[in-house]
């Protein structure tokens, strides 16, 4: 226990929901070292930088960020840990800004090394050794400033496509056992009327688990049942992995408010697919050696969205991917503007250490890149827009995520991951309340509280 006035941490969050999640744990690893949680920008004793890899412009963010906290407070203790921590680390070292450099296996005891290097500067008298550090599969008691929250039920990946650093970084797929997801979920479900399943491959869940085996779709099943639990939502999921199983909750899903007394899982799934496509291109498929071709995703897409048209099907889709024509990316153009896609996560490429594309010849040439990521961001707004329209005179179950917006209407998503807006008092902030869509205003649907 801290015995002086309490020290202060800040935390920034760089990439994925895993990430976040992570940085939850060590938020509360902290205040149970007696530390106060500021703002990232705010003067703090020490500042922790939750890093992510994936371009090259995280991995500058990130020695941003460290350089700026040793610039704010020149005597705080700067900590740097995530993906580029685990990958790089001899780069980070070798920034006098930094001053501990934390793999990710090491996360579980970064409140406890923040604490002793805050003793030996300040003196121990001001901060005693600490405890034990926490167990890496503790759980967490909320989000803060979340009204949605992630649970992590997996993390690695087993794939090995040719631009990742993610297998490096993280480790082969491995699942939270599925009591420890349960007891996760019923915790936060008493703050937080929706929680996101996270990891890096949440398609392989229960793969490595000993019998008898919980899959995907079992843990889902599961956790709508929980009667506390308002709806749940998944997080990034590999095409092939989307089985007709898991299609089925997912169309029955957009019924939270009146799920009781169905069967597992109906209801409280959000009609809402995160599918990593990459590429409309064979050729370039192949390249990344992804496990799948353009056919396979058009046929599983489309039969989604003729099925139940209101679920909400994301893409993420990597631009100038070292070999990528002028033909092919056209390819890759009218394949997504072709498929029932509600919007597009548009990345260009950025050659990652490591990693067999970066000796790969034929390096797109960077304002190409730039160009072909323009032109994807401009297609993913109309294409938007155009799922949002069809919302209007639809029902939907949305969570109050704010306030109030720019408009003095309070604002949420629904469970098709739609953004909302519906004047009500602010004492629906956290609550999941049935909203008639009547328009759309700036890209945003507005409706009336039923």
């Amino acid at each position: 226990m801290i015995v002086a006035s309490s020290p202060r941490v800040a935390i920034k969050t760089l990439g994925c929901k895993l990430n976040q999640y992570e940085s939850e744990q060590m938020r509360e690893d902290f205040e149970a070292l007696g530390f106060e949680v500021v703002d990232f920008q705010a003067p703090a004793d020490v500042y922790v930088i939750n890093s992510c890899t994936v371009t090259h412009r995280t991995d500058r963010d990130t020695r941003r960020l460290a350089r700026q906290a040793r610039r704010r407070e020149p005597g705080s203790v700067v900590i740097v840990t995530g993906c580029y921590a685990q990958l790089q680390p001899q780069v980070l070292k070798s920034i006098d800004a930094i001053d501990l450099v934390a793999p990710n296996d090491v996360k579980p005891r970064i409140a406890r090394l923040a604490a002793e290097r805050l003793a030996q500067r300040r003196g121990a008298d001001v901060l005693p050794v600490p405890p034990q550090p926490a167990r890496p599969d503790r759980l967490i008691h909320s989000f803060a400033d979340h009204t949605r929250a992630f649970v992590k039920i997996q993390s690695g990946c087993d794939l090995r496509c040719a631009y990742c650093t993610i297998p490096l970084a993280r480790g082969p797929s491995r699942s939270v056992p599925r009591e420890q997801v349960l007891r996760q979920g019923r915790l936060l479900a008493g703050a937080h009327r929706e929680i996101v399943l996270v990891g890096v491959h949440v398609g392989r869940y229960g793969l490595d688990l000993p019998p008898p085996r919980s899959s995907l779709v079992d843990l889902v099943g599961e956790l709508c049942d929980l009667p506390e639990l308002g709806r749940v939502r998944l997080s990034s999921i590999e095409p092939r992995e989307v089985t007709p199983e898991l299609i089925d909750l997912v169309c029955a899903g957009g019924n939270a408010l009146s799920a009781g007394g169905e069967a597992p899982g109906r209801g409280k799934l959000c009609r809402h697919l995160h599918i990593p496509l990459q590429s409309g291109c064979d050729a370039t498929l192949e390249r990344m050696k992804r496990p799948y071709g353009r056919d396979f995703c058009a046929e599983l897409v489309r039969g989604i969205a003729a099925r139940e048209p209101a679920v909400s099907i994301g893409a993420d889709v990597l631009v100038g991917f070292p070999g990528e024509t002028d033909e092919d990316f056209e390819d890759t153009r009218e394949f997504v503007e072709a498929l029932p896609l509600a919007y597009l996560h548009v990345f260009t490429y950025s050659a990652r250490p490591g990693t067999e594309a970066a000796g790969m010849p034929d390096q797109v040439n960077p304002e190409v890149r730039k160009r072909r990521n323009h032109v994807l961001r401009k297609l993913s707004e109309q294409k938007a827009r155009r799922f949002a329209e069809r919302a209007v005179g639809q029902t939907l179950e949305v969570i109050v995520e704010t306030p109030r917006d720019e408009t003095g209407r309070l604002s949420g998503i629904s469970d098709n991951y739609l953004r909302v807006g519906v004047e009500g008092p602010d004492e629906l902030v956290g609550k999941l309340v049935a909203v008639e869509v009547h328009g759309l205003t700036g890209g945003n649907l507005v409706g009336r509280l039923l």
